[in-house]
């Protein structure tokens, strides 16, 4: 597993999608398509923006919270027919739990609790561009 931070976000030129950018420490950058909502998850927590009532991935963390249980990491672990998969590890306990999730909802749950973002290097390998790439266009897996 290779770690990575959200470096940005941004709509695809050529189609619309809207993208989160990840950036490995590999220096490989991880384009994943995702939808609105999800993207407002997170843009809404990047910009420092406190919405009146708690959105649904703040619920989320703050539930944890309440129960004892600490969000250590999400792990983008698989990309099968251009649909990533991603996993939220938890403990609590003093045992791990591993909770499916989409890579995008598991991202607005990961910054909020500044956890971890790791990808899988078979998942840099199969889907990671050089930064230079990144302007190119193409087709882009989904969270």
């Amino acid at each position: 597993m290779v770690s990575a931070k959200v470096e940005s976000m941004g709509m695809n030129p050529g189609n619309g999608d809207l993208l989160v950018i990840l950036k490995a420490d590999t220096g490989k950058v991880l384009p994943i398509v995702i939808g609105a909502l999800e993207t407002q998850n997170i843009m809404v927590f990047l910009s420092g923006e406190k919405p009146p009532r708690p959105l649904g991935p703040d619920l989320f963390v703050n539930t944890l919270d309440l129960l004892g249980v600490k969000i250590l990491r999400l792990e983008i672990v698989e990309l099968k027919e251009g649909t990533f998969y991603g996993r939220l590890v938890l403990k609590g306990r003093g045992l791990e739990y591993d909770v499916d999730c989409r890579p995008s909802d598991g991202m607005a749950i990961a910054l909020r609790a500044e956890a971890d973002i790791l990808v899988a290097e078979t998942v840099l390998q199969d889907a990671g561009l050089e930064e230079s790439h990144l302007n190119r266009g193409g087709s882009t897996p989904q969270a």
